[in-house]
């Protein structure tokens, strides 16, 4: 990290939010991460002279960049929790106080107090909040404190690296499959929203690519079965929100995502479909046993589900649009949605 920090970390009068955003993102991940290690290993974690001084570079690149980008720079990292508490001075003064709690916490860290007072006199005369540091009582920063890790990213955010890293240590693909047809089941969209949008050059990447195919392999297949019911459900309950609508079209810019999600809904009307009276919004008692299937997902919610994808405002309504074309249900389900599009209007 110190080699990145220096040959990377570059603000000028020509850097633009496009190139500052994926290093804000790194190194909001690094800092999360000796966080928690300051926190878990206190008294045992012994640092040194170059990483705290990373830390601190890290943190006031942080800050310089919200000073210039401001909420757009949040927005783009996801990390809009750790920006809300250092727009102000004294917000982060009271930031920079707990790096330095942190620091002095660790095993002899007290030897590190001189350092921190030396280095923070070039840091104040850019940022005047790190003059903050002269004024530290060193003796009561090593007082234990909680550390909660949702001030530097959101709480789900933080829950899907935390899930992806547990699915991903498994040691077969089917012991792989099962946790993650559970966490279908348990956990919100708006943490699957996170993997849909983790960046390539995260740590964790080529696990949430992995997971993100499975999860578009199973709704591609467009089956009626429980994973795939219990992820569209919490779908459906995310969007119920109509202010999470922009997050929802975000993550549908992943190209597999989308199409999976046309595929399976596809399918659930090629199915359901031919057994359904309109009238009643009903499944007639002659249906097979492949549309009555149990559990399958309710009926409003795909409506709901389809009516918004097909809406002007969706990215992939011409996807769905063309291919709805070859089937030869289109006709009645856009019959459908024209008698239900009053209900969310």
């Amino acid at each position: 990290m110190d080699a990145f920090i220096r040959k990377e970390l570059i603000l000028n009068a020509g850097t633009s939010l496009e190139n500052v955003a994926p290093h804000c993102i790194k190194l909001l991940d690094w800092l999360l991460d000796c966080q928690v290690e300051i926190q878990l290993q206190q008294k045992l974690l012994k640092l040194t002279p170059n990483l705290i001084e990373s830390m601190m570079k890290a943190t006031m690149y942080l800050f310089e960049c919200h000073d210039r980008f401001g909420e757009a720079l949040a927005e783009r990292c996801n990390s809009h929790s750790f920006y809300a508490t250092c727009s102000s001075l004294a917000e982060r003064k009271q930031s920079i106080k707990e790096l330095c709690a942190g620091i002095v916490s660790t095993r002899k860290g007290e030897a590190h107090a001189a350092l921190l007072h030396l280095m923070h006199k070039p840091f104040a005369d850019v940022q005047p909040a790190w003059s903050v540091i002269r004024e530290l009582d060193w003796a009561a920063l090593r007082q234990p404190a909680a550390f909660d890790p949702a001030q530097m990213i959101s709480t789900d955010l933080l829950q899907m690296r935390r899930l992806v890293k547990r699915i991903c240590r498994l040691s077969t693909l089917q012991k792989m499959e099962t946790a993650l047809h559970r966490a279908l089941k348990l956990v919100g969209f708006s943490v699957w929203l996170c993997l849909f949008r983790e960046p390539r050059h995260s740590n964790i990447h080529s696990d949430c690519h992995l997971l993100r195919h499975m999860i578009c392999d199973m709704l591609a297949e467009s089956q009626p079965a429980a994973p795939c019911c219990d992820f569209l459900h919490n779908m459906y309950l995310f969007l119920e929100n109509p202010s999470n609508e922009p997050r929802f079209w975000a993550c549908l810019d992943h190209a597999r995502l989308s199409g999976s999600l046309i595929a399976y809904l596809i399918g659930y009307w090629n199915r359901h479909m031919p057994y359904l009276d309109q009238d009643d919004m009903q499944i007639t008692a002659d249906a097979p046993p492949t549309v009555t299937v149990c559990p399958a997902l309710p009926l409003d919610e795909v409506t709901f589900l389809t009516h918004l994808l097909l809406t002007p405002r969706s990215p992939c309504r011409e996807q769905f649009h063309l291919q709805l074309r070859s089937h030869s249900m289109a006709s009645q389900l856009m019959e459908l949605l024209n008698k239900v599009a009053f209900v969310y209007s």
